[in-house]
């Protein structure tokens, strides 16, 4: 279950305390740490110390595309989903900020190049006498 989270009174919520405040909710280690990458950098990338509210929707895509774009597709799309959580997790809670522009999509994985085998090739492996017993079991499960 998610915690609360004090965030500073009487002053602007800077980028950097809104990352955090939103990095202290989560409840997951694992997850904080996943996304603290995310976060960290593009909250470093577009400046620390700017109230969250003056951040522009471009500002985010061009950070995102800056330290992700040239990245393997998943690692893109999972950095994107960790800033689009962040900066809904403050629209929810009704600070002012930006959004992750319509431009920086997320984009499909391309297929395996692994080819798959047929039910009858697995088969004829499974018959065969000379491939060992843990080996057959390992092809009859996939």
């Amino acid at each position: 279950m998610a915690t609360v989270a004090q965030l500073p009174a009487g002053k602007a919520l800077t980028v950097r305390d809104a990352a955090d405040a939103f990095l202290d909710a989560l409840g997951n280690p694992n997850t904080v740490r996943y996304y603290a990458i995310g976060v960290g950098k593009t909250a470093e990338r577009v400046g620390e110390g700017r109230p969250l509210g003056q951040v522009a929707d471009e500002e985010i895509g061009e950070a995102l595309e800056a330290l992700w774009g040239s990245t393997a597709v998943n690692t893109w799309n999972a950095r994107r989903a960790a800033v689009l959580s962040w900066l809904s997790w403050c629209a929810e809670r009704g600070f002012d900020g930006p959004e992750v522009p319509a431009g920086a999509k997320r984009l499909t994985p391309p297929d395996s190049e692994t080819p798959a085998r047929s039910k009858r090739a697995i088969d004829r492996l499974i018959a065969r006498r000379d491939v060992h017993l843990r080996k057959k079991c390992f092809y009859r499960m996939l």
